[in-house]
């Protein structure tokens, strides 16, 4: 089967997603359009795909599910060609994050060619996934993007068996806090241009809309003078148990 183009989505507040993603793409050796749907409010109301393009949607996990905020611009991306669904999770546990994200796309349309788990750096935790993905992760993801390319090449257009269950497990409650500005902050709003959901104000990041923010904590990783934390953090055991229990290095798995 020819495929002409590969046109590759990222929801990816800290660009770990966006990583991987654009290394499958580049594998690929074809002509690559880049669609970035992390800013809610910029996104489009539809995305038509033409059916010589492979499309790959990349998402990261969130408590094991796709992000819920993104779903409505998941919904959005139509077409009837092949599709490869990515899921980047934090070293713990990638869970029932790739089949939600599979069902998605064959809802809209698709066929699922092959799909793939990645590893990043932990929203919560720069001890968990540190700096991932790192040279070799992003190694792997290209020579994905080249298995891909000769699976298309032999015409096996197998649809391989991603893990996960159905139904899904129950998603991330609502968490009624958020990352905040403390004495460090200079207010240069790096924070407020991170911010996929526009949860901090532009003119005094030190204001948070907290029952919009989603807890990706981009505001928190993009800050260079230490300008943000969550005070009296009331997920601190559960950051404590990530950096006691997930320390140890996990690999990329891919489908084909």
């Amino acid at each position: 089967m020819t495929i002409k183009k590969v046109r590759y989505y990222y929801f990816s507040p800290t660009n770990t997603t966006k990583k991987v993603v654009e290394k499958i793409a580049e594998g690929l050796g074809v002509e690559m359009i880049e669609e970035n749907i992390t800013f809610i409010d910029n996104n489009k109301p539809s995305y038509d795909n033409d059916e010589d393009t492979l499309v790959i949607v990349g998402v990261p996990v969130y408590a094991g599910r796709v992000p819920q905020v993104i779903l409505p611009t998941l919904n959005n991306i139509k077409g009837t060609s092949l599709a490869i669904p990515i899921v980047v999770y934090g070293n713990r546990a990638y869970e029932d994050a790739l089949v939600e994200l599979e069902d998605i796309l064959k809802d809209n349309g698709f066929s699922i060619l092959a799909g793939g788990a990645f590893i990043g750096e932990h929203s919560y935790s720069k001890k968990v996934g540190t700096n991932r993905p790192d040279t070799e992760d992003l190694e792997i993801a290209l020579e994905f993007g080249k298995k891909i390319r000769e699976k298309l090449e032999r015409n096996d257009l197998s649809q391989p068996t991603l893990p996960g269950n159905r139904p899904y497990k129950q998603g991330m409650p609502k968490l009624l806090f958020t990352p905040m500005a403390n004495n460090n902050c200079v207010y240069c709003r790096k924070c407020w241009i991170v911010c996929p959901v526009k949860a901090i104000d532009p003119r005094k990041p030190d204001i948070v809309e907290v029952e919009k923010c989603i807890h990706c904590y981009a505001c928190i990783k993009i800050c260079t003078f230490n300008g943000r934390e969550v005070f009296n953090n009331p997920i601190q055991p559960i950051i404590d148990m990530l950096e006691t229990k997930y320390i140890e290095r996990r690999e990329a798995e891919i489908y084909l």
